[in-house]
Parts: structure tokens; C-alpha cells; sequence
């Protein structure tokens, strides 16, 4: 959710909005050298909440090569969030391939996510920041 991040990575900082995905939890389950990494699971009734970046295709292969996608670490994945008004629309998320048991965050990795905060329910907030970290 870190727009710092995004801009670093694009070399551009695309408009973004709050979202959320029902029917999802998230879960750090992706497994790594240092401690769990984000992915989002099917869980009927749960929400996670989010970040929209508008980009474009180009920016999404620009974001394939971080994400691991060649090395497939992750894969592109459509699917369905809601604005705040709850207005459903497409969206493109990376779902974690090489998934095991969750591990838990760096606290450097956490506050990326945190980093969004301001676009993020006060419950969500306090929701990820009582996750426990490395």
C-alpha cells in the first residue's frame, strides 16, 4: 500500500483510492528468506482492505518483475474490489504461488503496508498493526 514504494518502482505516482475485497482475508503465508510476505485467501464474510493504483499494462510488467512473476513467486490474479461507496470494480492483485505455513512479517515489511493507513479504516489499521512481527 506504500505510494512511496509504487513511485519508486514506476518512476511515477499513479492516482489510488481505498478499496476492499470481500470475501478475502490476508494472510502472510507467502514463505521467504525474511519472514512472511503478504497474499490474500478466499474467506467467506472476511474483507481486506486496500489500496487501487491506476496504472497501465506497462506498469503492471514494470510491477511483474518486482513481484516475481518469471520466477513465478506470484501470479496476477482479476478480480472485484469496492470503492467506498461500494461501487464494484476490476482490479488486478498478486496472489502468492509458493505459499506454506504464515509466518509472521518483518516489522519493515508491516510498515509498508501501514504506510497506507490514511486510505484505511481506523479498525484495519489497529487490525495490522497488532500483527506480530520479526
Amino acid at each position: 500500500m506504500s505510494a512511496r514504494r509504487i513511485r519508486h518502482r514506476l518512476g511515477w505516482a499513479p492516482s489510488r483510492i481505498a478499496t476492499i475485497l470481500p470475501d478475502y482475508q490476508l494472510a502472510f503465508d507467502k514463505q521467504s528468506n525474511d519472514g512472511g510476505k503478504a497474499n490474500i485467501q478466499f474467506s467467506s464474510g472476511n474483507n481486506v482492505e486496500g489500496v487501487l493504483y491506476f496504472v497501465k499494462e506497462e506498469d503492471l510488467v514494470v510491477l511483474d518483475e518486482y513481484e516475481g512473476v518469471a520466477d513465478q513467486q506470484y501470479v496476477r490474479h482479476e478480480i472485484e474490489v469496492q470503492d467506498r461507496a461500494g461501487h464494484l470494480m476490476p482490479a488486478v492483485a498478486y496472489v502468492a504461488l509458493n505459499t506454506g505455513k504464515e509466518s509472521r512479517p518483518t516489522r519493515e515489511y508491516l510498515n509498508f503496508l501501514l504506510e497506507g493507513e490514511h486510505l484505511l479504516s481506523p479498525e484495519y489499521v489497529t487490525k495490522l498493526e497488532e500483527i506480530a512481527t520479526l
